[in-house]
């Protein structure tokens, strides 16, 4: 249910009731043109009347202040369509406060009608009231539930405004549905008020980024560069390819026969699709190829670990939605603290000149492909999880200890 809204009348005449919501709106073309004053001894006077009328709470203290947090808790007042309309349940928030109808606590003075006036607030986000700061909150076209959308925006904007260009930035802003900068600020720092301390607003970033990536390599992709070549698909050659390792000398000519290929076919459409995934002449497209490659890689689900890419693959195309942290994970998968334990001592061992591929078989009997797909799943995952971002850096620092000084054996395999 929508809560009530407040409607605020000029003294003479009034005007026609609003059907919207202050939050969410330009409320400056639905504010009475008086002054806080004015606004204030007129509120003071209607509640008064409606306390005396009907007996109800009213949202203003009897002496025209602001309820404190335990009045605030108390149910709005109700639109008062007839006089004798009954109360309407109000649903509230987890700290006990009623909600917008946005689902937000109204834990603001704005969300009982104080707007925002452009010509004479251009800067404001707060004003004082008996000695307090009171934020206004502002959602502007965004919905407070949309985070990723909000960080898709905030990101968008940022780059406009890296050129340095007023005009564009200017039609930047107009593009996403904001007036000018300062409505922006204020969208802005609205979101960081009720979120910026939740874990999942910054795993949202994460998400946004992502997204970002693949809607500008997919965009990059030009007619032609997935094109199969000599008849050999990016999906069929990357499935092959995961294969190699494992499938050699006969059983692998066997298995290029499948697919109508002999070695040496094999050998040019290898050359040739590595080739488009190096090709910089244009990084971005040559990214998504690479991108896709990865997911076919995966999803043909070979070797240790196997199930658990392929289940990860799902979500690592670039036409596939983000999966974050969601990312299925497939039976068999390798715990988050033996995959930052295997990432750490190959670096360890490179820096120290040594093989590291045969490192990898000696110590955890894992070869390159295995590798790459114990990675398929947590590498999604640490890339939109924040809480993992501490775990890593700690357990980085844990077995960069221990490989630095030559240790070949590990001897833990926790889980976390």
């Amino acid at each position: 249910m929508k809560p009530p809204v407040k409607v605020i009348a000029a003294p003479k005449p009034p005007p026609p009731k609003p059907t919207e919501s202050f939050i969410g709106n330009d409320s400056a073309t639905m504010m009475a043109e008086e002054t806080f004053e004015e606004f204030e001894a007129r509120m003071k006077g209607e509640e008064e009347d409606a306390l005396d009328s009907t007996g109800a709470n009213p949202a203003l203290d009897r002496d025209g202040d602001f309820e404190d947090e335990q009045d605030e808790a108390a149910d709005e007042p109700q639109d008062e369509e007839e006089d004798d309309a009954p109360a309407l349940p109000q649903k509230k928030g987890r700290n006990g406060k009623p909600l917008d109808q946005f689902g937000v606590e109204w834990d603001y003075v704005s969300h009982e009608g104080m707007g925002f006036n452009d010509d004479m607030d251009e800067d404001a986000m707060t004003f004082e009231k008996n000695g307090k700061s009171y934020f206004k909150p502002d959602w502007g076209p965004l919905k407070p539930s949309k985070w990723v959308e909000f960080w898709k925006t905030s990101f968008a904007l940022e780059a406009a405004m890296a050129n340095d260009d007023d005009d564009e930035y200017a039609a930047a802003l107009k593009k996403q549905g904001f007036r000018n900068r300062n409505h922006w600020k204020r969208v802005q720092h609205t979101f960081l008020r009720h979120y910026g301390e939740d874990p999942e607003f910054t795993n949202a970033a994460l998400i946004a980024r992502q997204e970002g990536s693949r809607d500008a390599m997919r965009n990059a992709v030009k007619p032609g560069m997935m094109d199969p070549i000599e008849g050999v698909s990016l999906q069929v050659f990357a499935g092959i390819s995961a294969q190699q390792m494992s499938v050699q000398g006969p059983a692998f000519v066997k298995l290029l026969a499948k697919h109508k290929l002999d070695e040496a076919k094999f050998a040019r459409v290898s050359e040739q699709w590595l080739a488009r995934m190096s090709d910089q002449s244009d990084p971005m497209a040559s990214m998504a190829i690479a991108t896709e490659y990865g997911k076919a890689f995966s999803g043909a689900g070979v070797g240790q670990f196997g199930e658990s890419a392929a289940a990860a693959s799902e979500s690592a195309g670039i036409n596939d939605k983000v999966a974050g942290k969601n990312v299925k994970v497939g039976a068999g998968s390798m715990t988050f603290e033996k995959f930052v334990e295997v990432m750490t001592a190959q670096t360890c061992w490179a820096q120290q000149g040594k093989d590291a591929n045969q490192m990898l078989k000696k110590v955890f009997n894992m070869n390159a492909v295995d590798w790459s797909n114990a990675s398929a799943m947590w590498s999604q995952k640490l890339g939109t999880d924040v809480t993992l971002v501490g775990k890593f850096n700690s357990l980085q620092a844990k077995y960069t200890a221990k490989y630095s000084v030559g240790v070949d054996d590990p001897d833990s395999d926790l889980d976390v």
